[in-house]
């Protein structure tokens, strides 16, 4: 009874398996694993990223617990509206850094490395600018302004990062940036379609 069952067991487990690494935040995650021995510094942009999906999944659905617990004398209806609510969020959250992934490659694509570091260094600039204004007289910080100094952080690490590799080319890792979009842009395909 055992020996049947084992198999039958390994199965689903493999079933299953493959339907979370067949999901938009799976798959962003398989992304961040599979950058990490080349291109360390994106590797840990994705899986901020990828975090950030799933903390803003968990507010998510915590809001929605705590809406609809008053309403449900047992919680277990409100758990499993929160637990799907969750779910989903996550889903659009992990579509929409995909989206915005791809969207960057093909802007990369179509304007090269000089203009991507003008963009980046305004983007950081900006982010700055929020994180500065989003300061509040008190000593606690809000989520936005967490929100805000995390992104700024972020941005700026990229700017250097970007600088480093792609704009100096006395470096002794410096890198075509065109090349690297196309190969980027073939990993993303690649990391979406299985």
């Amino acid at each position: 009874m055992i020996r049947g069952l084992l198999p039958r067991l390994n199965s689903t487990a493999q079933a299953l398996w493959r339907f979370l690494c067949g999901t938009q935040i799976g798959r962003l995650t398989i992304m961040a694993v599979k950058l990490w021995p080349s291109v360390r510094m994106l590797s840990v942009v994705v899986a901020g990223l990828t975090v950030g999906c799933v903390v803003l999944a968990g507010w998510s659905g915590r809001m929605v617990f705590t809406a609809l617990s008053p309403a449900s004398p047992t919680g277990i209806g409100a758990g499993l509206a929160a637990g799907l609510v969750g779910l989903v969020v996550l889903e659009l959250c992990a579509f929409t850094v995909i989206a915005g992934i791809e969207a960057g490659l093909q802007l990369a694509h179509d304007t090269g490395r000089h203009r991507i570091g003008v963009l980046l260094a305004l983007a950081t600039l900006l982010a700055s600018l929020a994180a500065i204004g989003a300061l509040p007289e008190a000593t606690s910080l809000e989520a936005g302004g967490l929100a805000a100094f995390g992104l700024a952080g972020l941005l700026l690490l990229l700017t250097g990062w970007f600088q480093r590799r792609y704009r100096r080319p006395a470096r002794r890792d410096f890198r075509d940036f065109h090349v690297d979009v196309v190969v980027a842009r073939q990993f993303l395909t690649r990391a979406l379609h299985g």
